[in-house]
């Protein structure tokens, strides 16, 4: 029952990561701590570890589609993964779901405003003081949460890329799942270090992130945009209110 656990997360999460750029370690990680009682360190590395690969395949369709814009989010990028080793060093000290309730409630937040006022394809790369301030202070939050949560951060990084960074949904998602494989890197290798894990678990969910990934990064790069907003947007309205649901129900 454990491994066929294994495989429905990994292949859950990959299709997260490949069609709305969502890290794969936001789905696998509480799976495994809630219920197949891995304990929350452990869970975090492992759900990092297959983020990596279902980041690395997506990235790697995206880019085949040119939809991946590094050079515009390079220092946002550095910031990132910088702060995910800091995040993930902390992270073996202290509750991982403090602030579920609170990154629950951004999901749907997302989610609506991906319907309400979707993305649509224009220059990226604003320019400013106010934006470079921005850019890494988003930056540092969010490797820090990348570190903490094990979050891998897609959404996250995600919403600066498309917000604040000017970028279009596509290649937003794209540049969004490379710099994911970094940060994803980096925390399962410091998780793994620091607290084990468990192999065949490991293996068993990265195969399935993989899978997961390649079949719905394919998908998302021959919709439109317009359809993209609305399935992004449906898809996290409706996650962000299971967690939510979920989330009371365990307290």
């Amino acid at each position: 029952m454990d491994i066929l656990m294994y495989l429905i997360a990994g292949l859950l999460a990959g299709i997260a990561t490949g069609l709305v750029g969502l890290s794969a370690a936001t789905i696998i990680a509480p799976l495994f701590a809630t219920f197949l009682g891995i304990p929350v360190y452990q869970a975090i590395g492992i759900a990092l570890a297959s983020d990596v690969f279902a980041s690395a395949n997506s990235a790697r369709i995206y880019y085949v589609n040119k939809n991946i814009n590094i050079k515009k989010s390079i220092l946002f990028a550095i910031v990132v993964i910088s702060f995910t080793i800091i995040g993930s060093y902390f992270s073996k000290d202290m509750n991982p779901y403090n602030l579920n309730s609170i990154i629950n409630g951004i999901v749907i937040f997302l989610g609506i405003r991906f319907i309400v006022y979707p993305v649509k394809s224009r220059s990226a790369g604003k320019r400013g003081k106010f934006i470079l301030t921005q850019t890494i202070f988003w930056g540092m939050v969010i490797g820090l949460i990348n570190g903490y949560f094990g979050s891998g951060g897609g959404l996250s990084i995600l919403a600066v890329l498309t917000m604040l960074l000017g970028y279009g949904l596509k290649e937003a998602i794209g540049t969004s799942v490379l710099i994911m494989t970094f940060t994803a890197f980096v925390g399962a290798a410091t998780h793994i270090a620091i607290g084990g894990t468990i192999w065949i678990a490991l293996l068993i969910t990265s195969v399935g992130a993989f899978i997961g990934a390649q079949v719905a990064s394919k998908y998302a790069n021959r919709i439109s945009e317009v359809k993209l907003n609305r399935v992004i947007g449906s898809f996290l309205i409706i996650y962000g209110i299971c967690l939510v649901v979920s989330f009371f129900i365990q307290n």
